[in-house]
């Protein structure tokens, strides 16, 4: 079974020509084929991992203006960014949820209370006062009450304001199942080989193999290809045979850890200024409500260059030794030690390669650059918050190429497919709660108020498609881990509607146990495993293979065990 749809799918692509092929599935290419998809282009794209699995997903999960690029006067990036924010809170409100933030002031430590209130008075400016409140000023004792844990020595005060959260892995898979649905051509685990170039360095497609499968291989044509797939841009241009470019993005590795929320109870996201270097790190409540067991703190993340392997970037030692001495200087009552962390992620952040030596990672801009050469489009740079706005600029780029008058944007108004049929949120409404509600009502198998709410907060209105056949198949009813909401239900959904071919696509992204449970998801990976043999035609040593893999993914997370330094 899955070796006939994997043919299938090569055979859909095979001599093929497309308008736009991507290369790359993170959030970026992601963004780019729903958007040309939607304008009536023919569209391919290609991701060699699974949709979102690189820098898409090891994010701070944050959908923020930035406001630290306030100091480096990066006015307009901040603009597009809260722009993108509120256009973001009504188009994908059960994936982007309003978060609050405090800021701590301390005596002598920039920025004061008053340069804070000042940065916070445009921040709520530049997003036209969009914000689901507007910040709010806290004297010294107002902070005491609001986050009684923060170190309470030459505190001054505080600023409390509103950005957006994410599940950066899934904003990026319902982006391309949009695409999808819009008439793209989707592959994961196919990865490019070589461009084909005509005499003169045009590139006129790829050719591409299985990665699942090196039998089964493919020769793509376009009129334009993209490439989108930031920290491995430098190593995709390689491929050419003409003209390679000289490298063009500066990977910094960003660090985030997972701790019991009940070692580290935090009210709010609070923002710390690192004491030995003035960069910003995040401590942000992942709250279930339902549930304080399964209530986690985030930490990160760190910014440091990366030379190594992009597709074997791990925290070590040093880093969490970094992040926790952060924690602990700001929360002096935790004292956190490595053996509370949970889980770590490490990803990397594609920046351009700035035109000045001398420059650490932290001030490196995070603005995006888009370069053009016959038949091939590079984009490289930019942030979460605004990929659907990166998206749009690199079509202008593409459709000079076409030739084809550029017809208007199809994402401003188009919700994502979770979204699709809920109503807008407003000040006095909140759809998702009132989805989580209607599940819980249905008295399905399995659907307590906690897996209710995670499944109107995930699935949005697609969530009553796993609800009915919760109906038919009691079996998926049981949970994947006893603290945690996911069901085997959901198995069946990730690879049936959600394009997951690898265990590790499940356990990481689709239900992301690796980061979430005590365990990262290895007491119920042979289970799911076996669930998904039973959809895929998988046979023994196919799940064992799964199976192996999965656990390297685990090790991986936990390297910073064994690892002493930042190689």
């Amino acid at each position: 079974m899955y070796d006939s749809f994997r043919r299938q799918s090569f055979a859909e692509l095979d001599q093929q020509q497309f308008d736009l092929l991507v290369i790359g599935g993170g959030i970026t290419g992601a963004g780019i084929a729903r958007d040309a998809a939607l304008r009536g282009l023919k569209v391919a794209l290609l991701e060699k991992s699974d949709f979102g699995s690189g820098t898409s997903s090891k994010s701070s999960k944050l959908i923020h203006g930035g406001l630290r690029y306030l100091q480096h006067a990066e006015f307009g990036l901040v603009f597009e960014a809260v722009s993108e924010r509120t256009l973001l809170l009504r188009l994908a409100p059960h994936l982007v949820k309003p978060q609050l933030f405090l800021v701590p002031t301390y005596k002598g430590q920039y920025p004061s209370r008053f340069v804070l209130g000042c940065g916070m008075w445009m921040y709520d400016a530049l997003s036209k006062f969009s914000a689901p409140d507007r910040h709010r000023a806290y004297r010294k004792k107002g902070v005491q009450r609001i986050e009684p844990g923060l170190r309470q020595e030459g505190i001054t005060g505080g600023v409390t304001y509103y950005d957006g959260m994410t599940d950066d892995a899934r904003l990026t898979l319902e982006t391309i199942l949009d695409a999808a649905a819009a008439g793209a051509k989707v592959l994961s685990y196919a990865r490019v080989k070589s461009f084909v170039e005509d005499q003169t360095g045009a590139v006129k497609g790829v050719t591409v193999s299985d990665v699942l499968d090196d039998t089964q291989t493919a020769t793509v044509f376009a009129k334009v290809t993209v490439n989108s797939t930031g920290p491995w841009s430098d190593l995709v241009l390689r491929l050419l045979r003409h003209n390679q470019p000289a490298p063009m993005v500066r990977p910094t590795k960003g660090v985030h850890i997972l701790v019991d929320a009940a070692r580290l109870p935090v009210q709010h996201a609070v923002v710390m200024t690192v004491p030995s270097d003035g960069r910003i790190i995040f401590a942000i409540p992942w709250t279930d409500p339902e549930s304080p067991a399964a209530s986690r703190t985030v930490l990160g993340t760190t910014d440091t260059d990366y030379h190594g392997d992009p597709d074997r970037v791990a925290a070590d030692a040093a880093d969490i030794d970094y992040l926790l001495a952060v924690a602990n200087h700001y929360f002096p009552d935790a004292n956190l030690v490595a053996q509370d962390v949970l889980s770590t992620w490490a990803g990397l952040r594609p920046l351009v390669m700035p035109s000045s030596d001398g420059l650490d990672a932290s001030s490196v801009s995070r603005e995006h650059r888009i370069l053009s050469r016959p038949g091939l489009v590079t984009i490289i740079g930019g942030k979460l918050t605004t990929y659907r706005r990166m998206a749009a600029q690199l079509l202008s780029e593409a459709y000079k190429q076409l030739g084809d008058p550029e017809p208007p944007c199809a994402t401003v108004d188009r919700p994502l497919p979770g979204a699709s049929d809920l109503k807008p949120p407003s000040d006095d409404y909140d759809p998702v709660a009132e989805l989580a509600d209607e599940l819980s009502q249905l008295e399905r198998p399995g659907i307590d108020k906690q897996v209710a709410r995670h499944l109107a907060s995930t699935y949005g209105a697609r969530a009553r498609q796993i609800a009915a056949e919760l109906e038919h198949d009691p079996s998926g009813a049981t949970r994947l881990d006893p603290e945690l909401p996911f069901l085997y239900a959901e198995v069946d959904f990730a690879v049936k509607s959600d394009l997951a071919l690898r265990l590790d696509d499940v356990l990481s992204r689709r239900m992301p146990l690796l980061l979430l449970a005590r365990d990262q998801g290895l007491g119920c990976a042979a289970q799911v495993a076996q669930r998904m043999a039973a959809i895929r035609g998988w046979t023994d040593e196919r799940i064992a293979k799964e199976l192996a893999a999965y656990r390297d993914s685990v090790e991986l997370s936990r390297q910073f065990r064994n690892v002493p330094s930042g190689k």
